[in-house]
């Protein structure tokens, strides 16, 4: 569930998740909101931390929009 109280930082993650990328959200006492996995189920997945409160909340958002876009990993077809 994406509740991120930034909106830009929220539409980032949406962007995310449409593209196949899950969210893990992290405990209640973490510095970190959650965690963005790539569709590779395996140590070898991109995967980072969203932030709770960023400096730069715009910055940040464009930052996770970048990673998902560079994900190395072909998106699985056909499941």
């Amino acid at each position: 569930m994406n509740n991120h109280k930034n909106k830009h930082i929220r539409a980032a993650v949406d962007y995310a998740l449409e593209h196949d990328w899950r969210l893990v959200l992290a405990g209640p006492r973490a510095h970190m909101w959650g965690r963005l996995q790539c569709h590779q189920a395996d140590r070898t997945g991109c995967q980072f931390s969203v932030f709770s409160t960023p400096k730069n909340p715009q910055g940040h958002a464009m930052w996770i929009r970048r990673q998902v876009d560079g994900c190395p990993h072909p998106k699985r077809t056909g499941e």
